[in-house]
């Protein structure tokens, strides 16, 4: 089933008390503001409705927010959002019949009546990069001070690898609304994309701490986030942070299997390269539970154990794996694990030689 588009747009929005966190965006900061706390409940308990699999529910609850707010884009893109939730589960056919319906009606409503939140959510729906673009300069045209519709011109670009007009039009989004959470999160990504880490690391932090216990946020895009994060403090070999950041995420209730088996990967070589091994080594068995195909975590698991106790038993059984896992592989990067693990294969048994002629 191909994904709606709408996923990958990610939505995560701002709560917390009037304040500011440092961020910068030729000066201007991360803004956080108050939730109204009869509305927070409400996206509180449409929020559990979906953990629990109860997608009609949380539907419900969003479309009502929408007819008493009809002009709030929060509202309208939650709701939206959840309409596509419906394609889960389905088969396959079923699925992209459901969405392609979902996309014309959108496309349909934003063509009989042009508003810039009917051209936004028009936009957000659209597969293709380019009708999404165009979509989302009609909304800039009709309202050039729709902080949302610069945003989505901006995810656009993204998508067809614009990466520094992206930057630009999500700076301009910023600009115009310095709470619009989902344009933060997309500027700090575009900064990792650039190289940028340390201003990345800025944003995503500030990012995190605005969105805290924001009930229209899932703990699967919170997590996300963390994992993103930790990366990036992984490569500026800030490693006690990033070990703090993931193992909190992990301690967390974190659902989603290929969520914890990132984290989990990325604490992993934090608390390797901080020189905690034995750590590093339990949080990569996480991750192998949550994802055993992936050959990478096995490969992980063999270069701890022979950093922990070299030529033993248990860097020879991982190895071994690897082989084991590679039996008949094709792609490159198999089989150059798999030439890897021969390669210390050997090493272990001409250790072990060495170690049997000097008791001789």
């Amino acid at each position: 089933m191909r994904c709606a588009p709408v996923f990958l747009f990610a939505v995560l929005l701002h709560s917390g008390c009037g304040a500011t966190v440092g961020s910068g965006v030729g000066g201007q900061e991360l803004v956080r503001r108050p939730l109204d706390s009869a509305l927070a409940e409400i996206l509180d308990q449409a929020q559990q409705s979906l953990s629990e699999g109860d997608v009609a529910g949380a539907s419900d609850r969003y479309s009502s927010l929408v007819a008493a707010h009809p002009d709030d884009p929060w509202l309208a893109v939650l709701y939206q959002e959840t309409r596509y939730r419906f394609a889960q589960g389905l088969r396959e056919n079923e699925a992209d019949l459901l969405v392609e319906n979902l996309r014309g009606s959108y496309r349909e409503k934003a063509e009989a009546s042009p508003t810039a939140m009917n051209l936004l959510l028009a936009a957000r729906s659209e597969t293709d990069s380019y009708a999404a673009l165009y979509l989302a300069e009609r909304a800039i045209a009709l309202d050039p001070g729709f902080a949302w519709g610069r945003y989505a011109r901006a995810y656009a670009l993204s998508r067809l690898g614009k990466m520094e007009a992206a930057k630009s039009a999500v700076e301009q989004a910023i600009k115009l609304d310095a709470g619009l959470l989902p344009a933060w999160r997309l500027l700090a990504w575009l900064r990792s994309r650039a190289g940028e880490r340390d201003a990345a690391i800025v944003t995503w932090s500030a990012w995190l701490d605005a969105v805290e216990g924001d009930p229209r946020i899932s703990a699967a895009a919170r997590s996300e986030a963390i994992g993103d994060l930790g990366v990036l403090l992984v490569r500026a070999k800030r490693h006690e942070e990033a070990m703090l950041l993931l193992d909190a995420a992990l301690s967390d209730e974190m659902e989603v299997p290929e969520l914890i088996s990132r984290s989990s990967s990325v604490l992993a070589a934090a608390a390797s390269e901080a020189g905690a091994l034995e750590e590093a080594l339990a949080a990569l068995r996480v991750a192998r539970a949550s994802d055993p195909e992936e050959l990478l975590f096995v490969v992980q698991e063999a270069l701890l154990q022979e950093r922990l106790t070299p030529h033993s038993v248990a860097a020879h059984a991982a190895w071994n794996e690897v082989i084991e896992q590679t039996q008949g592989a094709t792609n490159i990067s198999a089989l150059l694990q798999r030439t890897r693990a021969e390669a210390h294969l050997a090493e272990i048994k001409q250790g072990a030689s060495s170690e049997v002629e000097a008791s001789d």
